[in-house]
């Protein structure tokens, strides 16, 4: 290895995130922070690092307030249509993620969507998407040309994006609301 591999992947992968977020659409992002904003309780999903990006989300926004919880987890309470379901899938077409969304519409949360697919069955079931136009999975399953390209592995890029677009909106909350760091810290968790 060595140091101009370094930073010219560097320069690649920021490049292609900066792409990517740019592409997000404003109004879709503003309507999912007042439908999160408004729920009572919200719940995330994922699958894969996908949900790991979801969890950090759910792990930040918990920072600010918000009654959150991972889909699957031990201690979930049960929910009701004053609840979101976040549900996060490059694809739009992850079982255990649509599986858990049908669930959600039956039980009468809102669903708010974001994936790389604007016709995929997550989308459809959804209240609202937001796409971050990325490849997806399917560009290997199908060999067909799925989203944008990318030099990067696997589903790089739509993880990458997801959990910045997510951290965006967590700060924009922040200073939306005028929340502290030293109220954020009373909430962090202490038995670590």
């Amino acid at each position: 290895m060595n140091e101009k591999l370094f930073y010219s992947t560097k320069d690649l992968v920021v490049t292609e995130i900066d792409k990517t977020l740019s592409n997000v659409s404003y109004n879709e992002t503003e309507k999912f922070i007042k439908l999160l904003l408004k729920s009572n309780k919200v719940f995330v999903i994922g699958a894969g690092r996908v949900m790991l990006m979801a969890q950090a989300f759910a792990k930040r926004i918990a920072h600010l307030g918000i009654k959150t919880y991972v889909v699957g987890e031990t201690t979930n309470p049960s929910a009701n249509n004053k609840d979101l379901l976040i549900a996060c899938s490059s694809s739009g077409e992850t079982v255990s993620v649509v599986t858990i969304a049908k669930v959600a519409k039956k039980n009468n949360l809102k669903i708010a969507t974001i994936t790389a697919r604007e016709n995929s069955t997550l989308a459809k079931l959804s209240n609202l998407y937001v796409k971050i136009s990325a490849p997806t999975k399917l560009r290997f399953e199908s060999k067909e040309a799925d989203g944008p390209e990318s030099k990067q592995p696997l589903g790089n890029l739509f993880e990458q994006s997801l959990l910045l677009f997510f951290d965006i909106i967590a700060i924009m909350i922040i200073k939306e609301k005028g929340i502290s760091e030293d109220k954020m810290w009373k909430s962090h968790a202490n038995l670590e």
